[in-house]
């Protein structure tokens, strides 16, 4: 598991609770997580299981999955998932959501009926669901979940920068706070495809915060100085590739005019 997917044990009940309340309409909170040795993914938010509680007190486990494109095996996926936990001695009624977030339309189907049995999960296309719905929830939280939404037809890049704006409005005097928040929307945003739009925007956001407040080189600086440094240089290509002048860049990342235009391209005659 690398870096960028290492995900706080706390942001992550946070996020949940958020997308279980405004995706599935259900107001919960998570006890622990759980894991099995029967396993059969890696660790990542995109397939999760927690033990979570309802406000009367009832206790069920929610298996919650992130899914960018249409999986015409999914519902035998989710059995599986399923007969792992059993085996794995999970007593608790277990309630299984698959959250589609691809480009394509939905076309999955939600249940497997064979002969004189039958299974089922619930799925949910966020195709129906408005950006703008969790923008103006106005918590760190929902920002995140909106990168998962529908544009509805807006440009892409608008609405990355409104979203990361907003964030960063809300968060921004909390370095960590802030580090965590961008980590998990450039995390999520693999899941609509818009990772490299994502990218591009937090480089442009560099223009109007400080780069020190920025998760990018927060993260390098925290691996150690020769790879903080490697992450800064990887800024100023991004910011190169993006075309931003070469004043902006030092004064972006600190490096120097030579650093960056040996970074540069090399011109072909």
């Amino acid at each position: 598991m690398g870096h960028t997917d290492i995900i706080s044990k706390q942001l992550i009940r946070r996020l949940v609770r958020v997308m279980a309340k405004h995706i599935l309409g259900l107001d919960l909170k998570v006890i622990k997580e759980l894991r099995t040795e029967s396993e059969r993914v890696e660790h990542r938010f995109a397939d999760i299981v927690m033990l979570v509680e309802t406000p009367d007190g009832q206790r069920f486990v929610l298996h919650l999955e992130l899914q960018d494109s249409n999986d015409p095996t999914m519902p035998y996926r989710n059995l599986r998932y399923y007969t792992d936990l059993r085996l794995a001695g999970i007593k608790n009624p277990i309630r299984q959501f698959v959250i589609y977030t691809g480009k394509a339309p939905l076309n999955m189907q939600d249940c497997i009926e064979d002969g004189g049995w039958s299974y089922s999960y619930s799925l949910i296309d966020m195709h129906r669901l408005d950006c703008e719905q969790f923008i103006n929830q106005n918590t760190p939280e929902a920002l995140v979940i909106a990168v998962l939404c529908d544009f509805k037809g807006k440009d892409e890049k608008l609405v990355l920068r409104k979203i990361m704006r907003r964030l960063i409005e809300l968060v921004g005097g909390d370095k960590r706070a802030l580090r965590n928040h961008i980590k998990m929307m450039e995390h999520l945003s693999g899941n609509r495809g818009l990772t490299d739009k994502f990218k591009a925007v937090e480089v442009e956001m560099l223009r109007e915060v400080d780069i020190e407040k920025m998760p990018s080189y927060q993260i390098g600086m925290e691996r150690g100085r020769d790879e903080g440094m490697e992450m800064v240089r990887q800024i100023a290509i991004n910011c190169i590739k993006e075309g931003m002048a070469l004043d902006s860049i030092i004064k972006i990342t600190g490096l120097s005019k030579d650093e960056i235009q040996d970074l540069m391209p090399p011109k072909h005659h």
